[in-house]
């Protein structure tokens, strides 16, 4: 009875753990592929080489060692496999992916170069699609199709979410990382983006500095015309002050008309009155008086005798 039992939880736990292993290994996708790359992500040797991207959509660890990459499934639906395909080695540790993890492979046809480095090119296939193909060599785990004009075009195509079925041209390539890029594009970028050889920035910038001159014209202008004014202001000023303050000269001559008969005999009595009214009449009478002083000039010598100074 005791032997049955282990038995049942042996046979319970083997296949628990396949179960888990099975739905582990089915979590996997291909998320991105990108075949013209020439100025994207390199290998460790340095070189631009075509490269597909695996993504575990579940949330426990999975190995991938084992399985197969291809661009031919021919022999799949027989479950003999085929010894064209590539298989993953399982000596190496960085072929466990992570919870949400993802694993790049390079497609260039040089399996020698390492764990991560395909017997196949997609330029070289005659198939549109990247199959993954569990270690039983019967599973099919995910098959990846693309159009054929992603061998001539510079972006990446793969799934808009990772994981998900709908696939389209990305805008940015995310080897190792999620596809949904969420970031703050930077105006600098924006402006790239929309303006890559940069004529628009080029007419703004000039457009800018030729504003800016008419505006420096115009304020000068302007400037000027309001001197000009001020200073002609100013003079006036200056002239009607000097007018103001200057003493008017007297009219010496009227008119003869404006001269009336009363200021006439006014006149002519003033002159009759100044010359015989207001002056004493001459006797012609010369009188000489004498000097009451009791000193004569004559006997001051001090004043009449020039001194000499001696030497």
């Amino acid at each position: 009875m005791k032997n049955i039992k282990r038995l049942c939880i042996l046979l319970v736990a083997v296949f628990s753990v396949s179960v888990t292993f099975g739905q582990q290994i089915t979590d996997l996708r291909i998320n991105e592929l990108l075949i013209k790359n020439e100025k994207n992500f390199i290998d460790e040797y340095g070189r631009h080489t075509p490269w597909v991207e695996i993504f575990n959509t579940s949330y426990n660890t999975v190995n991938i060692a084992g399985c197969y990459l291809t661009d031919d499934t021919t022999g799949l639906a027989a479950g003999n496999g085929n010894p064209n395909w590539y298989r993953i080695p399982s000596t190496d540790v960085k072929t466990q992916i992570p919870q949400r993890g993802h694993i790049v492979f390079y497609l260039d046809n040089s399996a020698l170069y390492g764990t991560f480095h395909t017997n196949f090119d997609p330029n070289e296939s005659k198939n549109n699609y990247v199959a993954l193909i569990s270690s039983n060599a019967k599973t099919l785990i995910h098959i990846f199709p693309y159009p054929a004009s992603l061998r001539n075009s510079d972006k990446s195509f793969g799934a808009i979410v990772d994981g998900e079925p709908e696939l389209e041209y990305l805008e940015y390539f995310t080897p190792g990382s999620t596809n949904k890029v969420d970031m703050d594009v930077t105006k600098s970028e924006k402006l790239m983006k929309s303006d890559p050889f940069g004529i628009g920035l080029a007419i703004i910038s000039m457009a800018v500095v030729f504003s800016a001159l008419v505006l420096i014209y115009i304020m000068l202008k302007v400037f000027g015309i309001f001197n000009r004014k001020k200073q002609k202001m100013n003079a006036a000023a200056q002239q009607a002050t000097a007018t103001s303050t200057s003493t008017p000269k007297p009219e010496l001559v009227k008119d003869e008309e404006s001269i009336t008969g009363q200021e006439i005999a006014a006149i002519a009595t003033a002159l009759h009155l100044h010359l015989n009214s207001f002056h004493d009449e001459e006797s012609e009478i010369i009188t000489i008086e004498t000097q009451s002083a009791v000193y004569s000039p004559w006997s001051q010598k001090h004043l009449t005798i020039k001194r000499v100074q001696r030497r």
